[in-house]
């Protein structure tokens, strides 16, 4: 895997993940989840959420990525602002007719520090992954996000992404509904 930055913009640098990266995704993903869930989600699930347990499993997935999995960091002057994690698909029965039509993967998670949103992070993160994806023969694009998110379904809908259907997410033993959004041609270019 390539250390060299994959998209830039200003001074944000968006390259893969490494293991040493552990920590700081950790940190990021964490505060951004209790962040952007707190009141959408019981408090237990948001606790459940821990730097320690958060940064042994980045670790763990950077050290033996599954088969099409790909994640990536954002950073600013070095320190990680902000992360994504791509891969396969996530079952569901609903959309089997499409992606068996068109090479499909899902965005598994895509979190950027809450005191660097709206600072264009994540259009960076979602364009570097959509390259990568583009360049392993994907050519469409879910993500499944919580129903009570409107930030989040703001945020993929003004990226073009349309709704195509509902799930149920199970977390911490809990079932919370999931809206599914797909962009039917990767976005690519997103910061046009």
């Amino acid at each position: 895997m390539t250390t060299e930055p994959l998209a830039t913009a200003g001074t944000v640098i968006v390259r893969p993940a490494l293991v040493g990266d552990a920590d700081a995704m950790a940190r990021v993903f964490v505060d951004s989840f209790r962040a952007g869930h707190r009141g959408q989600v019981p408090e237990n699930v948001l606790q459940s959420r821990t730097y320690e347990s958060s940064a042994a499993a980045w670790r763990r997935d950077l050290t033996a990525p599954s088969p099409g999995e790909y994640i990536s960091v954002a950073t600013i002057g070095g320190e990680v602002v902000g992360l994504a994690m791509v891969g396969p698909p996530h079952p569901w029965a609903d959309d089997d007719t499409a992606r068996g039509e068109v090479p499909t993967a899902e965005c598994w998670a895509l979190y950027v520090d809450p005191s660097r949103q709206r600072e264009g992070i994540g259009r960076l993160l979602i364009g570097d992954f959509s390259r990568h994806l583009a360049g392993q023969g994907i050519r469409r694009l879910l993500v499944g996000v919580l129903t009570a998110n409107a930030p989040a379904r703001a945020f993929y809908e003004s990226l073009g992404a349309a709704l195509i259907g509902s799930r149920l997410n199970l977390d911490e033993g809990q079932t919370f509904p999931e809206s599914v959004y797909a962009w039917p041609d990767l976005p690519t270019k997103v910061l046009d």
